[in-house]
């Protein structure tokens, strides 16, 4: 069945429907965050192509950058964010907040995820920016992370009345339904000798995203901000073709079926 269906209905059930999307002007697009964002050539980059790839990229008007401190917690990036801003380059249409993986379920941590959220989106609007949330995915061996995350970035999106692009359930949903397609690499932690043989040792924690993570996620972005959907794309990240027209069409029908779950809310609100 379509992405944890259960855990959304809940929220709709308990909360005031969300946005679905952002400002109308989305050429000029900052992203803010940590090492979600930046690995695997950078998210900016991946949908800058998808972009230029689909001919809506318009020299001179079009602008796509990424701000990010590795490991960095929401706290720490906006303050990252906020020097940005008051250097003076600040002429941007939306800035996409990416917080850390845990930072938003983690007791002693969720609390300030969402103080220094409210103050990132009150400071973004004061500047006629538009905040938008990147809900970020739960770890490889974590599944059911990702409803604890949701719920977070979904109670900052209400109380501020901003967009969420549901990337976390993208993934959700391509493991589901993909699971030939590995959207995750793992972090190494370091070597041992066994036998006169050396061999690496992993993380734990394996969270960080493969090129198909990070291209799911841009494709997300691009069907959450320009409504339409990237299916028949021709830029692929290298992927194969098989692999990136499903990681198009799944972000499309993802995007899509939260709109509506959060369209049908606010009906039922009335």
């Amino acid at each position: 069945m379509f992405f944890k269906y259960c855990a959304i209905l809940v929220c709709l059930c308990t909360f005031s429907a969300l946005p679905t999307q952002a400002a109308n002007n989305t050429e000029r697009v900052l992203f803010v965050g940590n090492s979600f964002s930046f690995y695997s050539n950078g998210i900016h980059n991946h949908f800058a192509n998808l972009l230029r790839a689909d001919g809506h990229w318009q020299q001179g008007e079009n602008r796509v950058r990424l701000l990010t401190l590795s490991g960095g917690h929401i706290h720490e990036t906006g303050r990252l964010l906020q020097s940005y801003l008051e250097s003076g380059d600040d002429n941007w249409n939306i800035v996409i907040l990416q917080g850390h993986s845990n930072e938003p379920i983690v007791a002693g941590k969720s609390d300030k995820f969402q103080q220094a959220m409210t103050g990132m989106i009150t400071s973004l609007k004061q500047r006629n920016i538009t905040p938008v949330l990147f809900m970020t995915w739960a770890y490889q061996e974590q599944p059911d992370m990702i409803v604890k995350l949701q719920q977070a970035y979904e109670q900052v999106a209400r109380k501020h009345d901003v967009l969420v692009v549901p990337v976390g359930l993208a993934f959700a949903d391509a493991m589901t339904r993909h699971p030939e397609i590995n959207l995750y690499v793992k972090d190494v932690l370091g070597l041992t000798s066994s036998e006169g043989e050396d061999k690496l040792t992993y993380r734990r924690e394996v969270k960080h995203p493969s090129v198909a993570g990070t291209y799911l996620a841009a494709c997300v972005i691009f069907a959450s901000l320009h409504h339409r959907s990237p299916e028949g794309n021709v830029f692929s990240a290298d992927l194969d073709q098989q692999t990136a027209v499903a990681l198009q069409r799944l972000s499309w029908q993802v995007v899509s079926n939260y709109n509506s779950l959060m369209t049908l809310s606010a009906e039922g609100a009335r």
